[in-house]
């Protein structure tokens, strides 16, 4: 055909090595199993050849380099034993039986009148109060009025800063945030945000976005209470 090793090579994605093998019969030189398989196949494509007829004329040649390729062995399925037979029957059985009691037998159900099922907002709203990181201060005494909905403060940090985050007296973060951090506090009678950069940490009420704190570098210094905390979302 004309072409150099080098161009054989560059077609077909092998090494100009591994042609020059397969042109001085030295196969014993090659990868082993498929790929010297393949190889052959390749470069009788390139340079015009047949590639089966090829790979034959090497096997026939070389017997020991091409040996003939494992055969597959299709295990026959094993006869169904006594003991399978009987398991298949008592597990077709046991639904049925299953149907028999649960209809067959009456069943008494004790309905409690001071216990009914939540509804479900209730459930979505225990739910909600699960995921939100607890603070001290919301323990219910017997008696007390209970808030419909809680006000959850989602904070979110912008960029590394020092953050110090104290809810109701108590201080639940004292660290350096990192920048991505979000931080869920549901709002008891108030919290207060420290820190050095104001500008980093961004937030949001019950959804609504918050407005900024102020400028970058400011010092954080911000208390939101249950009574205004309204003053501090944004105003569309």
């Amino acid at each position: 055909m004309g072409l150099s090793q080098r161009q054989v090579a560059e077609a077909t994605k092998l090494s100009v090595r591994a042609i020059e093998l397969l042109e001085k019969d030295s196969l014993a030189g090659l990868p082993q199993g498929i790929y010297r398989r393949s190889i052959v196949k390749a470069v009788a494509r390139e340079v015009g050849l047949n590639p089966e007829q090829l790979l034959a004329d090497f096997t026939t040649l070389h017997p020991d380099q091409f040996p003939a390729p494992p055969a597959v062995v299709i295990a026959e399925p094993k006869a169904a034993t006594s003991f399978n037979k009987m398991l298949t029957l008592v597990s077709a059985a046991l639904p049925m039986i299953a149907g028999v009691l649960y209809f067959g037998v009456p069943v008494t159900r004790a309905i409690v009148a001071d216990n009914p099922r939540p509804t479900v907002q209730e459930r979505r709203l225990e739910a909600a109060r699960a995921e939100v990181l607890p603070v001290g201060g919301f323990t219910e005494t017997p008696g007390a009025s209970s808030r419909p909905v809680p006000v959850v403060v989602t904070l979110t940090i912008s960029s590394r800063c020092q953050l110090r985050v104290v809810a109701d007296g108590n201080e639940i973060v004292g660290r350096t945030m990192e920048q991505g951090e979000t931080l869920p506090i549901e709002l008891g009678d108030e919290l207060l945000l420290l820190g050095d950069n104001a500008s980093a940490v961004q937030f949001s009420i019950n959804g609504q976005a918050g407005r900024l704190l102020g400028e970058p570098g400011d010092v954080l210094s911000a208390r939101i209470g249950r009574d205004d905390y309204q003053d501090f979302l944004v105003r569309y």
